[in-house]
């Protein structure tokens, strides 16, 4: 019997799979994870992103209408 961490899993649907075969399925899934996942910064968890001040648009700071720049 060949070895389950070589098998190709993709052709098969979960509804087929052998519990062996979802086993794998779940630990390849987890170790992608865990190659992708960013590592957390320490007191980052919970906390949402800082918002960017943005500022009001005003055409008057954008220059002449028609200009052509150079």
């Amino acid at each position: 019997m060949e070895d389950i961490r070589h098998r190709d899993l993709s052709e098969i649907p979960e509804s087929e799979m052998t519990a062996e075969e979802r086993r794998e399925l779940k630990r390849r899934f987890e170790e992608f994870v865990g190659l992708v996942r960013r590592p957390s910064v320490a007191g980052s968890l919970g906390k949402s992103p800082s918002q960017k001040q943005t500022k009001q648009w005003d055409p008057a700071t954008m220059g002449k209408r028609g200009a052509k720049r150079r």
